[in-house]
């Protein structure tokens, strides 16, 4: 059964690491789908601001803030203002490894590893630790990006203060894992039908649920409604086969599951910041 877990490699296997710089506007799509991955995921942002929703909470990141995104936590990420830009390093906890019985493996990786270890979520200019870590931040992406040696020298210090502050956040994950479950069943459900008729109750009953508690579940786990999700991913199956094919718009909407062709344009406008034909003639 597919999932939402990204997939894409980040750097080669001895080196695990991957930065992206994303600029977010007027007329195109722009907001990061619901998905998870394995790797640790922080986020920089140099202007405007973005609502990330990750593991029940949603947060308000503003320019100056650093966010942590823990491996298999599900997360979206939606402009909250526009322009909006911000950096992106993707790494693996493989990136920080140590010799087998050392200490710093022991105490920090493995556990991190294992899902028992987290980084802490927000660090913000009313954090404790911002001055300390922030001008490593700012230093890794704007001077050190193009240098292994001293990417790796960056994350360790940034690992570090965490490390001796005590910021590292013992967790127990079991009922974390549970919700995530449930949410990645049901998604995984909408991209395996999504050119079928779904119900509210038919995602419900996959994990036994109320149709009512199931809404409210969802979107405080995801940011969004579960029908919001389904056409989240209906219409970038449908961009994909606007750039396939020569179908029409209203076959390439039915074929999505879209049973009004005018709904599907105004959706498809609202996700993807232009309209289905136009998107065929800019990509």
């Amino acid at each position: 059964m597919p999932d939402y877990r990204e997939k894409a490699t980040r750097g080669t296997p001895d080196f695990p690491f991957a930065y992206y710089k994303m600029r977010r506007g007027e007329g195109f799509s722009n907001m990061v789908n619901l998905h998870w991955h394995t790797e640790i995921e922080m986020i920089y942002i140099l202007n405007g601001e973005a609502a990330v929703n990750v593991s029940e909470e949603r947060h308000v990141l503003k320019a100056g803030d650093i966010f942590f995104i823990n491996p298999e936590e599900l997360h979206i990420i939606k402009p909250q203002t526009l322009p909006l830009s911000y950096e992106v390093a993707v790494f693996s906890p493989e990136l920080l490894e140590f010799k087998e019985g050392h200490f710093f493996e022991k105490e920090f990786i493995t556990p991190l590893q294992n899902g028992d270890l987290h980084f802490p979520r927000m660090i913000d200019a009313g954090h404790p630790l911002y001055e300390k870590v922030q001008p490593i931040i700012e230093r890794l992406f704007k001077y050190d990006i193009n240098s292994k040696p001293l990417i790796l020298a960056d994350l360790t210090a940034v690992f570090c203060i965490f490390a001796e502050s005590g910021a590292m956040v013992n967790f127990d994950n079991k009922t974390v894992k549970k919700h995530s479950g449930d949410i990645k069943l049901c998604i995984s459900y909408m991209k395996e039908h999504y050119t079928e008729k779904i119900t509210l109750q038919d995602l419900a009953g996959l994990v036994h649920m109320s149709e009512n508690y199931f809404c409210s579940y969802f979107k405080a786990y995801t940011g969004v409604t579960p029908f919001t999700q389904l056409n989240n991913i209906r219409i970038k199956k449908a961009a994909a086969l606007l750039l396939k094919s020569d179908d029409s718009v209203l076959n390439i909407a039915e074929s999505c599951g879209f049973e009004n062709v005018s709904f599907f344009i105004r959706k498809f406008k609202e996700i993807m910041g232009c309209t289905p034909k136009s998107y065929r003639k800019i990509t």
